[in-house]
């Protein structure tokens, strides 16, 4: 009876080791998007741009406002590729009648 008790523990370590394994991944992904605050010091997340603790404006380090010009050159392609779909939706209509 030793025996199965033996595997029964070993299968439970086995997945309590999984367990801590899962929660240290996850707790080091968590670690690397945290920075301190610019204004109070506290740890924030590296996506806010407005601190919890003290108010304080963020700029997230990965953010970039995209200029005029290319705002102005994506706009122009997202409408001349919605209007292709919609051209080839209204001539698959009227051809599959």
């Amino acid at each position: 009876m030793e025996h199965g008790t033996d595997k029964k523990q070993s299968k439970e370590e086995k997945k309590a080791a999984k367990q801590e394994r899962r929660r240290q991944k996850r707790e080091a992904r968590l670690k690397s998007h945290i920075l301190p605050c610019e204004h109070c010091g506290k740890d924030v997340l590296d996506h806010m741009t407005k601190c919890p603790f003290c108010g304080g404006t963020l700029t997230p380090p990965a953010y970039r406002s995209m200029s005029p010009e290319k705002r102005r050159a994506v706009k122009k392609i997202t409408y001349a590729i919605g209007t292709a779909v919609a051209i080839v939706v209204i001539i698959l209509i009227f051809t599959l009648k």
